[in-house]
């Protein structure tokens, strides 16, 4: 690819996808682009079916501490805990800092680390610009007020998360938090076990 190609490869698109890989995308769809994307490094299933299957296998060996009603117990609340959404979720880790979640092998979720150093947001770049004017700049583009608390700044109506660009202080204004560990995740729906954004604080840019 040439340099406007991978420029246009790396545009972080939001409830859309990432330049030319559009939400629910097929797994395979995806590895045509495995020479931008690196090779995958790792990959993880989740299933609840035989997450309740390791669980109760794990009971059985302390089944003498153990009741069947204990056991329904625990079940219940791991399908509570992961619930539908986390069933069957693939995810898969490229090389270059991205990150995709698969849902029946159709892709729900985008994470980005700073090893994607390309990615960018109408040409202003997620990892290297100023957190306050990229989350201003994204503020003024989706026409929508981000919340924050600790260090995760969430544009709740497009499904976008920033992790530790901002950090919340206890007199209600904000600094730039730590560089180490930056994250950012984009999805086309809500997470439905998501955390109570009722605790989170309109973020004043303006």
């Amino acid at each position: 690819m040439d340099q406007l190609d991978l420029h246009s490869f790396w545009e972080l698109l939001p409830l859309k996808g990432l330049g030319p890989i559009p939400f629910l995308s097929e797994k395979t769809d995806v590895q045509l682009y495995d020479k931008i994307l690196g090779k995958i490094i790792a990959e993880e299933h989740e299933n609840l079916e035989q997450r309740k299957q390791d669980f109760q296998d794990t009971v059985k060996q302390f089944s003498q501490f153990f009741s069947e009603e204990d056991l329904k117990i625990a079940i219940e609340a791991l399908e509570e805990t992961i619930g539908n959404e986390r069933d069957d979720i693939s995810t898969t880790f490229w090389g270059s800092g991205i990150s995709l979640d698969y849902k029946a092998d159709h892709l729900v979720e985008f994470f980005a680390d700073d090893r994607a150093k390309l990615l960018h947001f109408q040409d202003i770049p997620i990892f290297s610009a100023e957190p306050i004017h990229l989350i201003g700049q994204i503020s003024k583009q989706l026409n929508e007020i981000p919340l924050i608390k600790d260090e995760e700044v969430v544009f709740p109506k497009h499904h976008l998360f920033l992790f530790s660009f901002l950090s919340e202080q206890v007199d209600g204004q904000y600094r730039e938090g730590s560089k180490k560990n930056r994250l950012i995740t984009w999805r086309n729906s809500p997470r439905t076990h998501a955390v109570n954004l009722a605790d989170y604080q309109p973020l004043k840019l303006f």
